[in-house]
């Protein structure tokens, strides 16, 4: 998290402009002004500097302040933290729900219609980038009088950007499972084709589904920003979309930390998760 916060100041400091030269542009604010500002801030301090003071402020517990909203980062990010954790909880649960369910179908249906047809949505859905998404759910809604403040659509286009893979990997993990050569004794022993699907192999499928819960949890802030723009849902995505554009240096580092913690959290609970599942992964 050190190196992505001090990489963060260098593509920062790389970057042409700064918050202060769009404040240059009013006739109000005066040269001195500017100067002290930039003074105040540290923005006069190169990029290794600012990482340094920037270190010691959280190391206090002091998270730094927005250029931009004239707040405590802290409280910005309280303020909108829970929005996000709500609508990628609820899109996640969506996501695995659905998604299992139709890859447990595909797999139980292989070389069908039934198949085919889940393959070929999956495939669609997957290969369109989140904002097309949002912006056909968003424009459908207004079509046919879908309340736009609904939290639905935001869960639904983020869910959507999840399922695809959740159902593809389920798939291929439960057939891999029924192709394996105790799945075929046990089923020439007479166990039946519903119980090996449902029991046997969807319990061994577990361990790369696990790995992928993880990689969702890690990705939730990329997942949902495009989404929250698009659809002005206000929660950490759109709060980092507006930093990025405004060029509020410390808020900018501070969701990028952010962003690199949920990714540290998520191959944690990745690991933990396969380590409870399967204990052979513990043995040397």
């Amino acid at each position: 998290m050190a190196v992505v916060a001090l990489l963060t100041f260098a593509l920062i400091d790389l970057a042409p402009g700064s918050y202060l030269d769009e404040l240059a542009l009013n006739p109000q604010i005066s040269s001195a002004m500017l100067a002290r500002m930039r003074v105040q801030y540290g923005l006069d301090q190169p990029f290794y500097r600012k990482f340094w003071q920037w270190g010691r402020s959280v190391a206090a517990g002091d998270f730094g302040y927005s250029l931009v909203y004239q707040r405590p980062i802290r409280e910005l990010v309280a303020e909108r933290l829970w929005n996000t954790v709500r609508l990628n909880l609820l899109a996640l649960t969506m996501a695995w729900i659905v998604g299992l369910a139709l890859g447990l179908l595909a797999a139980a249906a292989r070389g069908s219609p039934v198949d085919w047809t889940i393959t070929g949505v999956t495939t669609v859905l997957l290969s369109t980038p989140a904002v097309v998404l949002a912006v056909v759910l968003f424009a459908s809604a207004a079509r046919f009088g879908v309340p736009l403040g609904a939290v639905f659509l935001p869960v639904t286009a983020v869910a959507a950007v999840w399922l695809p893979a959740i159902a593809r990997h389920t798939r291929a993990a439960v057939l891999a499972a029924l192709a394996a050569p105790h799945m075929l004794a046990a089923r020439a022993r007479g166990v039946g084709r519903g119980r090996l699907l449902m029991v046997h192999a969807t319990r061994e499928a577990l361990n790369p589904l696990t790995s992928l819960l993880g990689v969702s949890i890690a990705g939730l802030l990329s997942a949902s920003l495009p989404v929250e723009v698009i659809m002005s849902w206000p929660g950490i995505g759109q709060l980092t979309f507006d930093a990025v554009l405004k060029r509020d240096l410390f808020l900018v580092v501070d969701l990028v930390q952010l962003s690199a913690l949920l990714l540290l959290a998520g191959n944690a609970m990745s690991d933990i998760l396969l380590h409870t599942l399967d204990p052979r992964i513990a043995r040397p």
